[in-house]
């Protein structure tokens, strides 16, 4: 059984893990196996149709005769590619901006599981917008598709790699040369990109929603992939966020060639409820609905959560004090961890923020303090107090659960939000509050707050649900940590949530005494 590599003479595949080896009865079927998908060397499309289980009973493609029609004129596209390079190899780049759910991340699915299995030695990198995305989205997808695959029991799933099984002629692991890696792009080390190089052979690189990688994993990527008598296929798709970019600029440039835009109401896909529901609260021509649903770009970038424009207003706003005077009093604290982090108490009265006070270098137990002596007791009538109790937070709720009378609510902002069907989890939803708050409300005239405000960026995951980057993947960008707008959105959640008996330290009825609040002396 051979496997072909452009510009190099076709050589047997000697990569069988051992136990398929021999006398096995196994054996002849793997390698059957193997030989049809040597057929589909420059087939991508022929692959695809004959490796996954299109309409059979009881598989998730049982209700789908084949690929979607975009999937199909793509895969072919390459695959005529490939064709015309012969072996003298190709590059072949490959634009797709869509809107939300037309199957790009089953797509990458297929053209990984392709790869592998019609080329000996395939190398290919995945990355995505965000960590978390590529974590909980992209790669769930791509192992899907390969544990659906005919050639499924060739490779094995480890961690974010999917990697050959068995050895070559020397006996060495076929692993460190034939595999596909999924990696998290960061600025401050674009080398990762850098050393994709597989001379003679075949390399697969693909951007999942490539409007939020940086331009600068573009221009290294570009740099690397420069092999002669090498199939190169770089495949790059996503909602187009920006107005500006790399992504942007491939539907502008002869550089990649049959870009397509799709509309995601054309998808066999997507889920035409939501995307009318969508349209009738956005409308046709929104931002919202031209980027999430007809796959074009905004009038200006909205990949940002909250609106620059809407944090100005706030900013630049003076409310009439009547309008918010009446209104309870929400206070929030958001711990941080010692470092350049910042923990941040917020004190809101209804659409008016009346202080946010910062530290640096506090441990739980003085935080708690500070949050009592400089906040509760100087300000009278605070309903409620919500405290981020992750990390360090717990240890300054400890504190303030020993405080007699102290409105607590602890608060993990991982767990599901409320609403969750709309939002991946409570600090979504907490944001998605302040996102609605902050049209009409009034923030301090704070450039640090806005900056953090505005700077966090959005996606959505596999069930169509908001999910907001990380304060790891900001970092990852050189952005401070939102300490200041996770604070503020932590203020939102007696608001949010329908809440039980408020947690208070018990009232004790012998006698009457000040609070007892810790404060060490350092």
């Amino acid at each position: 059984m051979d496997l072909v590599s452009p510009g190099a003479s076709r050589t047997p595949f000697s990569g069988l893990p051992g136990a398929l080896r021999g006398n096995n009865p196994g054996y002849n079927a793997v390698d059957d196996i193997l030989a049809d998908a040597a057929q589909f060397a420059d087939d991508p499309l022929g692959f695809v149709i004959w490796a996954y289980p299109w309409g059979q009973e009881g598989t998730p493609l049982a209700k789908f005769a084949g690929p979607d029609t975009w999937q199909t004129d793509t895969l072919g596209e390459i695959g005529d590619a490939i064709k015309a390079g012969a072996e003298n190899g190709c590059l072949v780049q490959k634009a797709v901006r869509s809107g939300h759910g037309t199957g790009k991340s089953a797509l990458v699915g297929m053209l990984c599981g392709w790869g592998l299995a019609t080329m000996a030695r395939t190398r290919g990198v995945v990355t995505a917008m965000t960590e978390p995305q590529l974590r909980t989205k992209t790669w769930p997808e791509l192992a899907k598709w390969h544990g659906m695959s005919m050639t499924q029991y060739l490779f094995e799933v480890q961690g974010r790699s999917i990697i050959a099984k068995g050895v070559d002629k020397a006996g060495e692991s076929l692993a460190r040369v034939w595999r596909i890696d999924a990696i998290p792009w960061s600025i401050h080390a674009p080398s990762a990109f850098a050393g994709l190089h597989n001379l003679g052979r075949r390399i697969i690189l693909i951007f999942d929603e490539a409007s939020e990688i940086d331009d600068e994993i573009w221009r290294v990527s570009r740099g690397a992939l420069t092999d002669t008598d090498t199939q190169i296929i770089w495949l790059v798709m996503g909602q187009p966020t920006q107005t500006s970019g790399e992504f942007y600029r491939c539907f502008q440039s002869t550089e990649w060639p049959n870009s397509k835009t799709l509309d995601a109401r054309q998808s066999k896909f997507s889920n035409k409820a939501l995307l009318e529901q969508w349209r009738l609260e956005y409308g046709e021509d929104s931002d919202f609905f031209r980027v999430r649903v007809r796959g074009l770009p905004p009038r200006s970038g909205i990949s940002n959560f909250i609106p620059v424009e809407w944090v100005k207003n706030a900013r630049r706003r003076e409310m009439d004090r009547n309008m918010w005077i009446s209104m309870p009093k929400r206070m929030s604290i958001d711990p941080a961890h010692f470092g350049d982090d910042l923990s941040v108490i917020t004190l809101r009265q209804g659409m008016h923020v009346l202080k946010q006070w910062s530290y640096s270098g506090l441990d739980g137990p003085d935080l708690a303090s500070r949050a009592i002596t400089e906040v509760w007791q100087q300000f009278p009538g605070i309903t409620g107090c919500a405290v981020d109790a992750i990390g360090i937070g717990a240890s300054c709720c400890d504190a303030l659960r020993r405080v007699r009378g102290f409105p607590l609510h602890e608060v993990n902002v991982s767990t599901n939000a409320v609403d969750d069907a709309t939002y991946f989890n409570l600090r979504a939803e907490l944001w998605g509050k302040m996102r609605k708050w902050v049209e009409t409300g009034e923030v301090p005239d704070d450039q640090e707050l806005e900056d953090q405000m505005v700077a966090v960026k959005y996606g959505f995951d596999g069930r169509s649900r908001i999910q907001l980057q990380s304060k790891k993947d900001l970092k990852g960008e050189g952005r401070p940590s939102p300490d200041k707008a996770d604070s503020l959105a932590l203020s939102f959640y007696e608001d949010l949530v329908v809440l039980g008996p408020t947690k208070r330290a018990p009232l004790l009825p012998t006698h009457t005494r000040p609070p007892n609040v810790w404060n060490r002396r350092r």
